[in-house]
């Protein structure tokens, strides 16, 4: 924004009759500026006006579809940039002025053609693009440039038709505007808010310093402000103040409030997640490496980035050598993990932001080493000192102190060291003393954060990492994750998802007792068919179509593929049309035919490849009553770079595969846990749930009955923590040998035996999203979420969690599981309230296998609709005085004490409660 300062130059200040509503009441809104990149929906979500910079940020990702309709794209109407790309193309006529403060060109606002052209060339491009509402800033620029009160009158009869068009062009989209108050009598009915600036404090003349706004100045702003307000506007006030003074920011967000204007206090670049009415908790964790290549980088993400998941926290990997997050950028971190297996070229620019990290007060955790030079003053800011070894390197060392957090996963190995660390102050975890009675703590909490040495919270098992000390422990401890409710993807109304997926590769193999038998229709006869729980089932469309690898085949294969889209518990996906091998080799949109399967005259392209092969399976072989899919099921090595990705979110197509969760009973580590996805520049990658049959066969050479080991992934990532829905997942070669086929009905039976609620993988690919994506705030009573739609569980990290049912409205039940309460929510209302404070007894549902629709809860009364995949199963919990009803008559029922089991021979039901 431009930050304008009218009022001394222009203005006589006259107040009418001074009736200013200082005591206005607090508004329950808030609001946000936001102008740099790399966004962060956890913490702007939470607020009701977001404004940015829309040459910063994509318009295609998950977090802004899912707040647009509250997302305002930036407009300058009254000054124009040499940096805006539409620069260029304005005209000398139109040009009338210069703001030297800001070196950009005052704009002839009352010129029609002018008009024309921003909306034409900067506003339209922008709705195109999935913007709805806009920010119109430099409203008042044309005062630069008005020589007297005629010229003034027709800028400002311009400057009405302007914003009088934009509602006539788009009248459902919302406007704001800075300032504008010459014409407010005009053109507040065209309005949804009115923004200003520095009302308490701002910014000097070139924007270089901060300043304090004088009273005068305020008076003459409140002013305006009260006749705005009367029009029945929000206003937005945005103040500037720098990010160390943080009492004096959070006693300004107040004085704001108490004259019924929002707040919104950032710095003077707007680069900074700023203070407002409503805060959102810090949900993001920096991981900061240095490794040289993608797997590794995926090793390492997934090693790391799995504990921050399951504590509520949003992992995000940065590489140091692309750049430290400065001062303002780090306002966004709850803390900051640094992977210091380090070669840091410039020693001396990391240790100066470590000292700015320091500084904010953000919790950091060094895993490996601290990776300072020995002569650095940190060292006495870390308040550690540093010995030399005395002991010789085969000495035993004996432990003096331990914490129950040590031998998580492996046993402890006294390594010698050369360095010695001796901290001055914080916690011990682990003492060690030498032969030569010297003391160490390789492993301490800081007040700073702390830090583990390599030799003592990780060993290696052959290719596995394994780890010595408890990773959930020690992030939340040392970093100081407080408990929050973990939004949880893994399970939806008290009972773990379960979905299964098909990758499509090799549909046209031959089942090995039969060659007469494609594995492909001896999958949809003997597993789809007989298990009648949502299957998503792709295809590799180049083995498929009569112009692809197999056209002999190619009648016979579409036939039984027709018939599997035609059921009603199977939806499509694509494998790809040439199942790229390597994703990452893709340049300028090609691929070179030795990293995809060969296909005669066929020019590689992303297109062709994502919405190309859907569009075929849409048109081809679905029944005409299901839609075109939009879901990839990612082939090869599952890396897509961020120019696919990108691809497929600006489609709204959803993705998933890829993470390698593989743990069983002989490697039971937490490093072979995959995390929820991996964020490749703005856009998310979904991993899968567990790993295919591919892995558990030694890539299909054998075991072929190895794939039924996937039950013991299933059991490892269900207990003692609830990492992972179950995920049935496989190609249809496991169809073509009779072990591989006996493992899959085993790996069936055992999943139905489960408290689980069935889904398709449609339906949990948009939970993973929101757990990203969605925005918190704590309240007095408890917790504030935005942002929920598919996700609908929050997880309570303890088994006795009070739930005040009568100030959670949207709450609809909990269940006691894992030592932990999983809370089910409905996330029809935009919003999500949740009160942990305890209450009489309460009807409540405890878990079901369905949806929850239509969910209404009143003094005497509850109604809601059942909705699922499968025959219905509800427990509930029901109050003394209550009847449960439903409209089917229930297959079987049981009530124990207050517990109400009903069981349906039907996939939907309306549930009644009544008390007296």
């Amino acid at each position: 924004m431009k930050h304008l300062c009218f009022s001394k130059l222009l203005f006589v200040f006259v107040l009418f009759g001074l009736g200013l509503n200082i005591n206005a009441q607090i508004l329950n809104k808030s609001a946000a500026v936001y102008y740099a990149d790399d966004i962060s929906y956890s913490n702007l979500g939470i607020h009701d006006y977001i404004i940015v910079e829309s040459d910063n940020i994509s318009p295609y990702t998950h977090g802004f579809k899912t707040y647009k309709k509250k997302m305002y794209a930036y407009v300058s109407i009254g000054e124009a940039s040499s940096y805006r790309g539409y620069f260029k193309d304005l005209k000398e006529e139109w040009k009338i002025s210069e703001n030297r403060s800001w070196g950009s060109i005052v704009m002839d606002i009352s010129n029609d053609d002018y008009h024309a052209f921003m909306y034409e060339k900067v506003i339209e491009p922008l709705i195109e693009k999935g913007y709805e509402n806009f920010f119109f800033d430099t409203l008042d620029s044309y005062q630069l440039a008005a020589k007297n009160d005629d010229e003034r009158k027709e800028y400002e009869l311009g400057l009405i038709r302007f914003i009088k068009k934009f509602k006539h062009f788009y009248p459902q989209s919302k406007l704001i505007v800075n300032r504008g108050f010459e014409v407010m009598d005009e053109i507040h009915e065209s309005l949804d808010a009115v923004l200003f600036e520095s009302l308490f404090y701002g910014l000097s003349a070139k924007g270089l310093n901060y300043t304090q706004v004088n009273e005068e100045d305020r008076k003459w702003l409140l002013s305006k402000i009260e006749k705005i307000k009367s029009y029945g506007l929000d206003v937005i006030c945005v103040d500037y103040m720098d990010i160390k003074e943080k009492a004096k920011i959070k006693k300004t967000v107040e004085r704001i409030e108490e004259l019924g204007i929002i707040p919104y206090i950032s710095n003077k670049a707007l680069s900074r997640y700023g203070a407002s009415s409503k805060e959102a908790v810090k949900r993001e964790v920096l991981i900061l490496h240095n490794v040289s290549n993608e797997l590794q980088l995926v090793n390492l993400h997934n090693l790391l980035s799995l504990p921050i998941e399951y504590l509520g926290y949003v992992p995000i990997t940065k590489k140091i050598d692309d750049g430290l997050p400065d001062r303002e950028a780090l306002s966004r971190y709850k803390a900051v993990l640094i992977w210091s297996q380090l070669n840091i070229e410039d020693k001396e620019k990391y240790e100066n932001w470590l000292k700015t990290l320091l500084q904010e007060e953000i919790k950091v955790l060094f895993l490996n080493d601290i990776p300072i030079s020995d002569s650095s003053e940190i060292w006495e800011v870390l308040k550690i000192n540093r010995a030399e070894n005395r002991a010789n390197t085969l000495d035993r060392q004996k432990i003096v102190h331990k914490d129950k957090m040590l031998g998580f996963e492996g046993k402890l190995s006294l390594n010698h060291t050369a360095k010695l660390y001796q901290p001055i102050d914080g916690e011990a975890l682990l003492t060690i003393e030498n032969s030569a009675s010297q003391k160490s703590v390789p492993v301490a909490k800081m007040p700073w954060g702390g830090y583990a040495r390599s030799e003592m919270f990780m060993t290696y098992y052959g290719d596995d990492a394994l780890w010595i000390i408890n990773p959930f422990d020690l992030f939340k401890t040392t970093l100081e994750l407080e408990d929050i409710p973990v939004p949880d993807p893994t399970t939806q109304n008290g009972r773990r998802l379960l979905f299964v997926h098909i990758d499509g590769d090799a549909a046209m193999n031959k089942a090995q007792w039969n060659p007469s038998q494609y594995s492909i229709g001896v999958a949809y006869e003997e597993v789809i068919k007989k298990y009648p729980i949502p299957h998503s089932v792709s295809i590799v469309e180049a083995e498929m179509n009569k112009k692809g690898l197999y056209p002999k085949d190619s009648l016979a294969l579409e036939g039984i593929a027709k018939k599997i889209f035609a059921l009603d518990h199977v939806e499509a996906a694509t494998h790809t049309f040439t199942h790229p091998f390597y994703w990452n080799k893709i340049k300028d949109d090609d691929l070179d035919e030795q990293y995809r399967l060969k296909l005669a005259g066929y020019d590689f392209s992303i297109e062709r490849e994502l919405r190309g092969s859907l569009e075929y399976i849409g048109s081809r072989l679905l029944p005409a009553s299901k839609k075109t899919p939009n879901t990839v099921f990612w082939t090869g090595d599952c890396l897509p770079g961020e120019e696919v990705l990108e691809y497929a979110y600006k489609h709204d197509l959803l993705n998933i595969n890829g993470g390698d969760t593989y743990i069983t009973n002989d490697k039971p580590w937490i490093s072979l846990v995959a995390p929820y996805g991996l964020k490749r520049g703005e856009y998310y990658q979904v991993f899968v749930g567990t790993q295919n049959e591919n892995v558990y066969t030694e890539h299909f050479t054998g075991p072929y009955w190895g794939y039924k080991k996937a039950i013991q992934t299933f059991e490892l990532t269900g207990k003692p923590r609830r990492l992972k829905p179950i995920n049935i997942y496989y190609h249809y070669y496991s169809a073509s040998k009779k072990a591989s086929l006996r493992a899959l009905h085993e790996v069936y039976e055992w999943s139905l035996k489960q408290e689980v609620m069935p889904i398709f993988t449609s339906e949990y690919i948009p939970k993973v999203l929101e757990f990203y994506d969605l925005s918190m705030s704590k309240t007095d009573k408890g917790w504030h979420f935005v942002g929920m739609k598919a996700l609908k569980t929050v997880r309570l990290n303890t088994s006795d969690a009070g739930i005040n049912y009568k100030g959670s409205q949207a709450v609809i039940g909990h269940k006691r599981d894992n030592h932990q309460t999983y809370v089910h929510l409905n996330t029809q209302a935009p919003s999500v309230d949740l009160e942990l404070e305890k209450t009489a007894d309460e009807n409540y549902l405890i878990d079901t296998n369905a949806e929850i629709l239509s969910y209404q809860r009143g003094m005497k009364e509850i109604s809601f609709k059942l909705k699922g995949h499968v025959d219905l199963i509800l427990n509930y919990h029901l109050k003394d005085g209550c009847k449960l009803d439903v409209n089917k008559k229930p297959h079987s029922k049981k009530k124990k004490g207050s517990k109400v089991s009903m069981t349906f021979k039907a996939k939907e039901a309306d549930v009644h409660i009544r008390c007296q």
